[in-house]
């Protein structure tokens, strides 16, 4: 069989970034069904956009809904009109990187019955300056047990793993997996976040998924970013979130109730799915995930925020440290990066990598990012910790 793909774009008052996301959509080795759904205050300006494309189709909610709740009507409503096998939600600040996702599905046709999940550059202003991450890759794909991955997380080793967790929007996923899901939680994603809700459930029924070891787009505009928001305790698009969230009860299960730091949502979501599946999912390791909730502490920007956060934390044992800022850039790191910018701009020649670079705006470092890919690498050591198994393509 030859997959067909079909991606939800869920946006909100972001018109500009959810033309982006379709324009490279549109500008792939294979045809993808594009639905945009527009959560938006005022619609006018996407929808006519979407009417003037082949292949896009505008949706539109029946009222106002929050996060979660979007990324679930929408996730409905495509698998109820398109025919496709598989599905991806692309983030509207992501810009898939041209001609990327013919691999993808052709990947996908040989194995349809697997969940497969791929890596993400990102452009990020926290810390300051914005800088380009290029995430290591060999393009090669690979088995994981579905049990390692959740022992990980459960161990709060979550940066050892973020390269190939299957957190919805970084994976293309059959229509039956997303139909068991829903079927045995009554939804896909509909919680408090859709992404490590989505996670937990399918780690939850699942056994195994496959990786493809290649970032097949560069998220970006992270000033506008809701987790970043949470993150720091502040900016993006993270007051919003909650308005629209309204007064339901906010990470109750999460080590620390009620409170936003660091993975607090994620440990939220996945003592909500281990209540419903039992032994389904390991316990998480509490003192592991208070530590990592201490190390947090450095994105937060409000002094005295921060301070009632200590306070929490040291009533739960930990007697840690927040992580150390990242260090500044030696005067020969930023002379070799300035003539490299050069080389680039004037020459068209790549350096070894333009991970860690910084720039001006999004616009030039996504230009930079789809002209100058990282390299490959021969090996993934990245993916040790997780026992990855190559297969065969």
């Amino acid at each position: 069989m030859t997959a067909a793909i079909a991606a939800i774009v869920p946006t909100r008052n972001r018109a500009e970034l959810a033309m982006r996301a379709v324009r490279s959509l549109l500008d792939q080795d294979c045809e993808i069904d594009i639905y945009l759904s527009d959560n938006s205050a005022s619609p006018d300006a996407l929808r006519d956009y979407c009417a003037k494309r082949r292949r896009v189709t505008w949706l539109r909610p029946p009222r106002e809904l929050s996060m979660p709740e979007h990324w679930e009507w929408a996730i409905g409503e495509a698998m109820a009109r398109s025919p496709a096998t598989h599905f991806t939600l692309h983030y509207d600040r992501k810009a898939s990187k041209p001609r990327h996702w013919g691999e993808l599905q052709r990947l996908a046709s040989r194995n349809p019955d697997l969940l497969i999940t791929f890596a993400n550059d990102q452009i990020s202003h926290h810390p300051p300056p914005l800088r380009l991450w290029q995430a290591p890759w060999t393009g090669k794909m690979f088995r994981l047990a579905t049990a390692t991955v959740a022992a990980l997380i459960a161990q709060s080793r979550i940066m050892e793993v973020l390269h190939a967790v299957p957190a919805l929007s970084n994976c293309l996923i059959p229509r039956t997996v997303l139909e068991t899901i829903s079927g045995r939680f009554g939804s896909v994603c509909s919680s408090t976040g859709p992404d490590s809700a989505f996670l937990w459930r399918f780690l939850a029924l699942h056994e195994r998924y496959l990786h493809y070891d290649r970032a097949p787009g560069v998220v970006y505009a992270s000033h506008r970013s809701n987790g970043l928001g949470y993150l720091r305790g502040t900016g993006g698009d993270f007051a919003d979130y909650r308005k629209t969230f309204g007064e339901r009860p906010w990470l109750d299960l999460a080590p620390l109730p009620g409170v936003n730091l660091g993975q607090n949502m994620l440990y939220h979501e996945h003592e909500r799915v281990r209540r419903e599946t039992g032994d389904r999912l390991p316990p998480l390791d509490r003192a592991a995930a208070i530590a990592d909730l201490g190390r947090h502490l450095a994105m937060i920007e409000d002094p005295e925020g921060k301070a009632e956060l200590r306070r929490l934390l040291a009533a739960e044992g930990w007697a840690g440290r927040e992580a150390d800022p990242p260090p500044a850039p030696t005067p020969e790191a930023k002379e070799w990066e300035r003539e490299q910018r050069f080389r680039m701009r004037w020459f068209g020649k790549a350096p070894p990598t333009i991970t860690g670079f910084s720039f001006r705006d999004d616009k030039e470092a996504l230009r930079y990012a789809m002209r100058f890919p990282r390299a490959p690498q021969p090996s993934a050591g990245h993916l040790d910790v997780l026992g990855a198994v190559e297969i065969a393509q």
